[in-house]
C-alpha cells in the first residue's frame, strides 16, 4: 500500500510522501524554464488561457506561476466570464483546460458577448467526457423532466456542469435556468420568492441536490430574522413551504 499522501512545509524544505502529494509539490514549484517558455509563446501569438481547477496539480502550477494576465485558473462559469474580459483586452484566440461542456460553455458566452470573431480551441480532437454532464442525458433524467413539465409552475435549474444540449432539450420539456454552486442558493430561494407555488426540480448532481435539501431543512428551523440575512423575501414559514416543492 502506497504512503498517505502528506505535503510537509517547513521553514527551508518541502517533503511529500505519496503520489498524490509529489503532484501538489510540483504546483508549488514549478519549471521556470518551462514558465518562460509558455509566457513567450502566449504573448507573441496573443493566446487566452483558461482553465478549470480540476485540472493536474502540475499544470495549474505553471499556470499560476505564468506572468502573462491572459491566463486564468476558476471554475466553470468565471472561465467563460474571463474568457470574455480576454477578448476585449485583445487576445486573438482562447484555449480552454476542461471537459467538453466547459469549452462549450465559453463559446456561448464568447458569441453573446459580440466576440464571435474569437477561436476557442480544445486541447483534443478526442470527446473528453464527464460523468456527471452525461447523467443527465440519461433516460431516467429525461423521465424525470416529463414529470416535472406535468407539474404546474415547474422549474428546472440544472447545474452549469453540463452540455449546451442538455440545457436546450431541458428547456424545451420544462423552464429550465442555470446555476454553478457559488449561486445555487441565491437562484432558489429568489426563483421560490418570485412565483408563488413553485415547485424547483434540481439536478443533476446528486450529491449538491443532498447538501441543498439538508440546508433548506436547517434554514427552516432558523429564527426570521437569521432566515433574512440569507434572504430578505424568505422567513422561517416560507422556507418550511418551499422544502416541501424541492425536487
Amino acid at each position: 500500500m502506497g504512503a498517505f499522501p502528506v505535503l510537509e512545509i517547513r521553514a527551508g524544505k518541502l517533503q511529500a510522501h505519496g503520489s498524490f502529494a509529489k503532484a501538489q509539490s510540483e504546483f508549488l514549484n514549478p519549471d521556470p524554464q518551462t514558465i518562460a517558455d509558455l509566457d513567450r509563446l502566449l504573448i507573441n501569438n496573443q493566446i487566452g488561457v483558461v482553465a478549470h481547477f480540476y485540472m493536474d496539480a502540475e499544470l495549474q502550477g505553471v499556470l499560476s506561476a505564468c506572468t502573462y494576465e491572459h491566463v486564468y485558473v476558476a471554475d466553470s462559469l468565471l472561465m467563460a466570464d474571463h474568457a470574455v474580459k480576454m477578448a476585449e483586452n485583445g487576445v486573438k484566440s482562447i484555449i480552454v483546460l476542461g471537459v467538453d461542456f466547459m469549452s462549450e460553455n465559453v463559446r456561448a458566452v464568447l458569441d453573446s458577448a459580440g466576440h464571435s470573431n474569437i477561436p476557442v480551441y480544445r486541447v483534443s480532437e478526442q470527446k473528453i467526457g464527464c460523468s456527471l454532464a452525461e447523467a443527465a442525458e440519461s433516460d431516467n433524467y429525461l423521465a424525470w423532466l416529463q414529470k416535472a413539465s406535468q407539474t404546474p409552475r415547474s422549474l428546472h435549474v440544472v447545474y452549469i456542469n453540463t452540455s449546451l444540449e442538455t440545457k436546450a432539450v431541458a428547456h424545451n420539456i420544462v423552464p429550465t435556468v442555470t446555476c454553478t454552486s457559488s449561486n445555487v442558493v441565491q437562484t432558489i430561494l429568489q426563483a421560490f420568492a418570485e412565483v408563488p407555488d413553485l415547485t424547483v426540480w434540481y439536478g443533476p448532481d446528486t450529491y449538491m441536490g443532498e447538501n441543498l435539501a439538508e440546508m433548506f431543512r436547517m434554514y427552516s428551523e432558523m429564527s426570521d430574522a437569521e432566515i433574512a440575512e440569507i434572504h430578505p423575501q424568505h422567513n422561517k414559514e416560507t422556507m418550511q413551504d418551499l422544502r416541501t416543492r424541492f425536487h
